[in-house]
């Protein structure tokens, strides 16, 4: 099998390098400069940077992709090493036989019950004019914050599964996914103290972990005037459901819409860890919406929508109720929270109109709330105001500046400063 593997991949590689290669290139460079308040008479100031690059080499069969990210605190009073993460690193192996893809490297998997990221290989394949697709992947977990390595205990510490799909009708298609995920933290060395407080040096070997959970998914849709999705996961490990989810949109009108949803939660934890000897509860969640379209898609505002929810965490529950307009150049939503989860009343804005042929854009979020956290606490109000600006010479080149000042309980004049430049670079090559 591996051979076999192998010899497709060649075959693939020499067909690939035969034509030319499309490279496309994202470079994004931002900063984030504030001060923090240390104590009460003590703050530091801090420059954060970070520098993106995601690129892609593609040919006819095969590709390479990558996602990397640099960081480093440029002016803080602690200075740290410049950190690094591997987000993807994949090569991939596109219609083989015009029904299998195959890629192989450190990638990020979304397969139904399955997400997370692994270094390893993942398979899919397409049957019966791609009515059904299968799906299988398997891969040791990445080490701590994405780091340029393997992690230590490559046995114990993987992620595996698969997903199903089929699509029996057009307005329909039906999932079935299965993941298992192990974690063995590595072991490491403590100081702990005897009987008469002297020092010692003892390792530390953490418990293993586990998930193991299989779920279902379904999704319809009718004429665009009826839409639904339904989902069911099972945790295998602890033998009891874990999540029940269902919502749906009916347009009872062209432009008036009604939407339901209903989700039963139990808290997602590992076999084994600490967190799953505490006592916790289950949460039952549901809301109504009405949707009305009060103008065409590109005026300034063209939908208003208004939403009652409610959340159970057993013998408590908390409300909400939400009522909003949303455009082509923003939104705004007032918001009504009561009950376990404090008492809060909010009110937001989010705007941007373009300009100069659109090649400018001027932003602003707003945003004010009044709160207590208790029936007998205090009300306290929260503040903040984000202008800010885009600049788009080109459809390859972006600048993004923001200005973000906050005012609550905590910080009584907190200012922020964001930039950000975006580069796209697309071309096509013949390196071979």
């Amino acid at each position: 099998m591996k051979k076999r593997l192998l010899s497709i991949l060649s075959l693939s590689l020499m067909s690939s390098v035969a034509m030319a290669q499309l490279f496309q290139a994202r470079l994004v460079s931002s900063a984030y400069a504030w001060q923090r308040q240390d104590t009460a008479d003590q703050s530091s100031n801090h420059l954060y940077g970070h520098q993106t690059v995601q690129f892609s080499l593609a040919g006819k069969t095969l590709s390479l992709h990558t996602y990397v990210q640099g960081f480093n605190d440029l002016a803080g009073p602690v200075k740290y090493d410049p950190k690094f993460r591997l987000y993807n690193f994949y090569v991939k192996a596109s219609n083989l036989f015009d029904m299998v893809n195959i890629s192989v490297g450190r990638q990020t998997v979304f397969a139904g019950v399955g997400v997370g990221s692994m270094d390893g290989g993942l398979v899919s394949a397409k049957f019966l004019d791609s009515k059904v697709r299968v799906l299988g992947y398997y891969g040791v977990l990445p080490p701590p914050q994405q780091k340029v390595e393997l992690i230590g205990d490559t046995k114990n510490n993987f992620m595996t599964g698969g997903q199903v799909i089929v699509s029996p009708l057009d307005e329909a298609q039906l999932s079935v996914s299965y993941m298992r995920r192990n974690i063995q933290p590595e072991a490491y060395t403590a100081f702990r103290r005897d009987s008469l407080f002297n020092p010692y040096q003892v390792e530390i070997k953490p418990s293993a972990s586990a998930e193991e959970y299989l779920s279902g998914d379904l999704n319809v849709e009718l004429n665009h005037f009826i839409s639904g999705y339904a989902r069911y996961d099972y945790d295998m490990k602890f033998e009891k459901s874990s999540r029940v989810q269902l919502f749906t949109r009916v347009k009872v009108l062209e432009d008036l819409g009604l939407t339901g949803e209903y989700i039963y939660r139990e808290p997602r934890l590992s076999y084994n860890s600490i967190f799953s000897v505490f006592t916790y509860n289950t949460l039952n969640e549901y809301e109504f919406g009405v949707e009305y379209a009060i103008a065409k898609p590109q005026e300034i505002f063209s939908q208003a929508f208004a939403k009652y929810g409610s959340v159970s965490y057993g013998d408590e529950d908390s409300k909400r109720v939400t009522l909003g307009v949303s455009g082509a150049y923003g939104s705004a939503s007032l918001t009504r929270n009561l009950g376990y989860g404090g008492e809060l009343s909010a009110a937001s804005v989010s705007a941007g109109y373009p300009l100069f042929e659109r090649t400018v854009m001027p932003t602003l979020l707003l945003s004010y709330a009044q709160y207590k956290l208790s029936e007998n606490a205090g009300l306290e109000n929260a503040l903040s105001v984000a202008p800010g600006v885009v600049y788009r010479p080109s459809t390859t080149l972006s600048f993004d500046a923001q200005v973000q000042w906050i005012q609550n309980k905590i910080y009584q004049n907190d200012v922020r400063f964001f930039v950000r430049a975006s580069y796209l670079f697309n071309k096509q090559l013949n390196l071979f």
